[in-house]
Protein backbone atom coordinates (compact mmCIF):
# COMPACT_ATOMS: atom_id res chain seq x y z
CA UNK A 1 0.00 0.00 0.00
CA UNK A 2 1.52 3.29 -1.08
CA UNK A 3 2.07 5.83 1.63
CA UNK A 4 0.32 9.15 1.21
CA UNK A 5 2.50 12.19 0.69
CA UNK A 6 2.06 14.89 3.30
CA UNK A 7 2.00 18.31 1.59
CA UNK A 8 4.65 20.76 2.67
CA UNK A 9 3.30 23.42 5.02
CA UNK A 10 3.05 26.97 3.81
CA UNK A 11 5.70 29.41 4.96
CA UNK A 12 5.42 33.07 5.81
CA UNK A 13 7.11 33.81 2.49
CA UNK A 14 4.28 32.00 0.67
CA UNK A 15 1.73 34.10 2.53
CA UNK A 16 3.72 37.27 1.85
CA UNK A 17 3.73 36.57 -1.89
CA UNK A 18 -0.04 36.07 -1.80
CA UNK A 19 -0.41 39.38 0.06
CA UNK A 20 1.67 41.19 -2.55
CA UNK A 21 -0.41 39.64 -5.34
CA UNK A 22 -3.62 40.70 -3.59
CA UNK A 23 -2.52 44.29 -3.00
CA UNK A 24 -1.12 44.74 -6.52
CA UNK A 25 -4.29 43.33 -8.04
CA UNK A 26 -6.53 45.57 -5.94
CA UNK A 27 -4.44 48.65 -6.74
CA UNK A 28 -4.59 47.79 -10.42
CA UNK A 29 -8.34 47.31 -10.18
CA UNK A 30 -8.61 50.67 -8.45
CA UNK A 31 -6.72 52.31 -11.30
CA UNK A 32 -9.11 50.66 -13.75
CA UNK A 33 -12.16 51.98 -11.89
CA UNK A 34 -10.60 55.46 -11.83
CA UNK A 35 -9.96 55.32 -15.56
CA UNK A 36 -13.46 54.07 -16.31
CA UNK A 37 -15.01 56.73 -14.09
CA UNK A 38 -12.95 59.46 -15.73
CA UNK A 39 -13.96 58.20 -19.17
CA UNK A 40 -17.64 58.22 -18.18
CA UNK A 41 -17.49 61.77 -16.82
CA UNK A 42 -15.58 63.09 -19.82
CA UNK A 43 -17.99 61.45 -22.24
CA UNK A 44 -20.92 63.01 -20.36
CA UNK A 45 -19.51 66.52 -20.06
CA UNK A 46 -17.24 67.22 -23.04
CA UNK A 47 -20.08 67.77 -25.53
CA UNK A 48 -21.57 70.35 -23.17
CA UNK A 49 -18.26 72.22 -23.13
CA UNK A 50 -18.14 72.34 -26.92
CA UNK A 51 -21.51 74.01 -27.42
CA UNK A 52 -24.06 75.87 -25.34
CA UNK A 53 -26.98 73.82 -26.67
CA UNK A 54 -25.81 70.41 -25.46
CA UNK A 55 -26.48 69.56 -21.85
CA UNK A 56 -24.54 67.41 -19.47
CA UNK A 57 -25.68 63.79 -19.39
CA UNK A 58 -26.41 63.49 -15.67
CA UNK A 59 -26.64 59.67 -15.41
CA UNK A 60 -23.19 59.38 -16.95
CA UNK A 61 -21.74 61.85 -14.46
CA UNK A 62 -23.37 60.05 -11.53
CA UNK A 63 -22.13 56.66 -12.71
CA UNK A 64 -18.66 58.04 -13.39
CA UNK A 65 -18.51 59.58 -9.92
CA UNK A 66 -19.48 56.24 -8.38
CA UNK A 67 -16.73 54.50 -10.35
CA UNK A 68 -14.23 57.12 -9.16
CA UNK A 69 -15.22 56.55 -5.53
CA UNK A 70 -14.77 52.79 -5.92
CA UNK A 71 -11.36 53.31 -7.48
CA UNK A 72 -10.23 55.77 -4.81
CA UNK A 73 -11.37 53.42 -2.06
CA UNK A 74 -9.34 50.55 -3.51
CA UNK A 75 -6.26 52.71 -4.06
CA UNK A 76 -6.41 53.96 -0.46
CA UNK A 77 -7.28 50.65 1.18
CA UNK A 78 -4.54 48.76 -0.68
CA UNK A 79 -1.91 51.50 -0.83
CA UNK A 80 1.79 50.50 -0.71
CA UNK A 81 2.21 51.92 2.80
CA UNK A 82 -0.46 49.63 4.21
CA UNK A 83 1.04 46.70 2.34
CA UNK A 84 4.36 47.33 4.08
CA UNK A 85 2.60 47.49 7.45
CA UNK A 86 0.88 44.16 6.84
CA UNK A 87 4.13 42.51 5.74
CA UNK A 88 6.02 43.88 8.75
CA UNK A 89 3.38 42.48 11.07
CA UNK A 90 3.54 39.13 9.29
CA UNK A 91 7.34 39.05 9.54
CA UNK A 92 7.34 39.97 13.22
CA UNK A 93 4.36 38.02 14.57
CA UNK A 94 3.01 35.77 11.82
CA UNK A 95 -0.40 37.39 12.18
CA UNK A 96 -2.53 39.14 9.57
CA UNK A 97 -5.34 41.71 9.85
CA UNK A 98 -8.75 40.10 9.43
CA UNK A 99 -9.55 42.34 6.45
CA UNK A 100 -6.51 40.93 4.63
CA UNK A 101 -6.75 37.33 5.81
CA UNK A 102 -10.33 36.84 4.58
CA UNK A 103 -9.31 37.97 1.09
CA UNK A 104 -6.52 35.40 0.73
CA UNK A 105 -8.64 32.85 -1.09
CA UNK A 106 -9.32 31.62 -4.61
CA UNK A 107 -6.88 33.41 -6.93
CA UNK A 108 -5.08 34.96 -3.96
CA UNK A 109 -4.76 31.86 -1.79
CA UNK A 110 -1.15 31.25 -0.68
CA UNK A 111 0.59 28.47 -2.57
CA UNK A 112 3.82 26.65 -1.87
CA UNK A 113 6.65 28.40 -3.71
CA UNK A 114 10.11 27.36 -4.78
CA UNK A 115 13.21 28.16 -2.78
CA UNK A 116 14.32 30.60 -5.50
CA UNK A 117 11.08 32.58 -5.45
CA UNK A 118 11.18 36.14 -4.22
CA UNK A 119 10.55 36.52 -0.50
CA UNK A 120 8.94 39.91 0.22
CA UNK A 121 9.80 39.53 3.90
CA UNK A 122 13.51 39.87 3.06
CA UNK A 123 13.06 43.39 1.69
CA UNK A 124 15.24 45.93 3.56
CA UNK A 125 12.25 47.91 4.82
CA UNK A 126 10.42 44.76 5.97
CA UNK A 127 12.89 42.38 7.56
CA UNK A 128 14.42 43.07 10.99
CA UNK A 129 18.00 44.37 10.96
CA UNK A 130 19.30 41.24 12.69
CA UNK A 131 17.90 39.04 9.95
CA UNK A 132 19.39 41.25 7.25
CA UNK A 133 22.87 40.90 8.73
CA UNK A 134 22.58 37.11 8.93
CA UNK A 135 22.10 36.55 5.18
CA UNK A 136 24.62 34.21 3.57
CA UNK A 137 26.23 34.88 0.15
CA UNK A 138 23.94 32.26 -1.39
CA UNK A 139 20.90 33.99 0.08
CA UNK A 140 22.14 37.33 -1.21
CA UNK A 141 22.54 35.84 -4.70
CA UNK A 142 19.02 34.44 -4.53
CA UNK A 143 17.74 37.82 -3.39
CA UNK A 144 19.44 39.52 -6.34
CA UNK A 145 17.88 37.03 -8.75
CA UNK A 146 14.52 37.56 -7.09
CA UNK A 147 14.95 41.34 -7.46
CA UNK A 148 15.35 40.90 -11.22
CA UNK A 149 12.27 38.69 -11.42
CA UNK A 150 10.32 41.27 -9.45
CA UNK A 151 11.54 44.01 -11.79
CA UNK A 152 10.37 41.99 -14.79
CA UNK A 153 6.95 41.61 -13.21
CA UNK A 154 6.69 45.32 -12.48
CA UNK A 155 7.75 46.25 -16.00
CA UNK A 156 5.10 44.05 -17.57
CA UNK A 157 2.45 45.18 -15.08
CA UNK A 158 3.27 48.83 -15.76
CA UNK A 159 3.08 48.37 -19.52
CA UNK A 160 -0.22 46.49 -19.30
CA UNK A 161 -1.62 49.18 -17.03
CA UNK A 162 -0.51 51.84 -19.51
CA UNK A 163 -2.17 49.89 -22.32
CA UNK A 164 -5.46 49.83 -20.42
CA UNK A 165 -5.25 53.57 -19.79
CA UNK A 166 -4.72 54.27 -23.48
CA UNK A 167 -7.77 52.14 -24.22
CA UNK A 168 -9.80 54.09 -21.65
CA UNK A 169 -8.77 57.31 -23.38
CA UNK A 170 -9.90 55.91 -26.71
CA UNK A 171 -13.19 54.82 -25.15
CA UNK A 172 -13.81 58.26 -23.64
CA UNK A 173 -13.03 59.93 -26.96
CA UNK A 174 -15.32 57.60 -28.89
CA UNK A 175 -18.20 58.17 -26.46
CA UNK A 176 -17.72 61.93 -26.68
CA UNK A 177 -17.70 61.79 -30.48
CA UNK A 178 -20.86 59.67 -30.53
CA UNK A 179 -22.64 62.15 -28.27
CA UNK A 180 -21.46 65.02 -30.44
CA UNK A 181 -22.77 63.39 -33.61
CA UNK A 182 -26.04 62.40 -31.96
CA UNK A 183 -26.94 65.95 -30.93
CA UNK A 184 -30.17 67.27 -32.46
CA UNK A 185 -28.38 70.40 -33.68
CA UNK A 186 -25.51 68.46 -35.24
CA UNK A 187 -26.31 69.93 -38.65
CA UNK A 188 -25.24 73.34 -37.38
CA UNK A 189 -21.72 72.23 -36.55
CA UNK A 190 -18.78 73.17 -38.72
CA UNK A 191 -17.04 69.79 -38.44
CA UNK A 192 -16.82 68.11 -41.84
CA UNK A 193 -15.95 64.56 -42.76
CA UNK A 194 -12.25 65.29 -42.95
CA UNK A 195 -12.28 66.89 -39.53
CA UNK A 196 -14.10 63.92 -38.05
CA UNK A 197 -11.54 61.57 -39.57
CA UNK A 198 -8.69 63.54 -38.02
CA UNK A 199 -10.40 63.62 -34.62
CA UNK A 200 -11.18 59.90 -34.76
CA UNK A 201 -7.63 59.06 -35.79
CA UNK A 202 -5.92 61.25 -33.20
CA UNK A 203 -8.18 60.64 -30.20
CA UNK A 204 -9.62 57.17 -30.84
CA UNK A 205 -7.58 55.08 -33.27
CA UNK A 206 -4.14 56.17 -32.04
CA UNK A 207 -4.78 55.63 -28.29
CA UNK A 208 -6.47 52.28 -28.93
CA UNK A 209 -3.60 51.16 -31.18
CA UNK A 210 -1.03 52.12 -28.53
CA UNK A 211 -3.05 50.38 -25.84
CA UNK A 212 -3.47 47.15 -27.79
CA UNK A 213 0.22 47.14 -28.71
CA UNK A 214 1.20 47.35 -25.04
CA UNK A 215 -1.30 44.71 -23.97
CA UNK A 216 -0.09 42.28 -26.64
CA UNK A 217 3.66 42.92 -26.34
CA UNK A 218 3.57 42.72 -22.53
CA UNK A 219 0.98 40.01 -22.06
CA UNK A 220 1.06 37.64 -19.11
CA UNK A 221 2.06 34.79 -21.44
CA UNK A 222 5.11 36.72 -22.67
CA UNK A 223 5.97 37.66 -19.09
CA UNK A 224 5.93 33.99 -18.07
CA UNK A 225 8.13 33.13 -21.05
CA UNK A 226 10.72 35.77 -20.12
CA UNK A 227 10.72 34.74 -16.44
CA UNK A 228 11.14 31.05 -17.25
CA UNK A 229 14.02 31.81 -19.60
CA UNK A 230 15.74 33.90 -16.92
CA UNK A 231 15.27 31.18 -14.31
CA UNK A 232 16.86 28.74 -16.76
CA UNK A 233 20.00 30.89 -16.84
CA UNK A 234 19.42 32.80 -20.08
CA UNK A 235 20.14 36.55 -20.15
CA UNK A 236 17.30 39.01 -20.34
CA UNK A 237 16.42 40.28 -23.84
CA UNK A 238 18.00 43.65 -24.60
CA UNK A 239 14.58 45.26 -25.03
CA UNK A 240 13.53 44.16 -21.55
CA UNK A 241 16.81 45.29 -19.94
CA UNK A 242 16.52 48.73 -21.49
CA UNK A 243 12.97 49.22 -20.24
CA UNK A 244 13.53 48.17 -16.62
CA UNK A 245 13.62 51.31 -14.50
CA UNK A 246 15.23 51.99 -11.17
CA UNK A 247 11.85 52.02 -9.44
CA UNK A 248 11.24 48.47 -10.68
CA UNK A 249 14.10 47.30 -8.45
CA UNK A 250 12.77 48.96 -5.30
CA UNK A 251 11.68 46.59 -2.48
CA UNK A 252 8.00 47.52 -2.74
CA UNK A 253 5.99 49.45 -5.28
Amino acid sequence: MAASVVPSPLTRADTARAIRKLFKSRRGGGAGWLGFGTASILASTLPALQTTSAGVWTPGVVAGSAFLLIGLNKRIQFRPGRERQVLRELAATGHLPTSVFRRLRKNFAPIRGAATDYDPLLAPDIRPAAVAQALTPAQLANAARADTLRAINRLFERRRKGGRRWNYLGLASSLSLVRLLARPDNNDTNVNGGGLAIIAGAFIAAPVAIGITNLVAYSEAHETEVENAYRAGKPLPKKIRQRIKKKDLQPLD
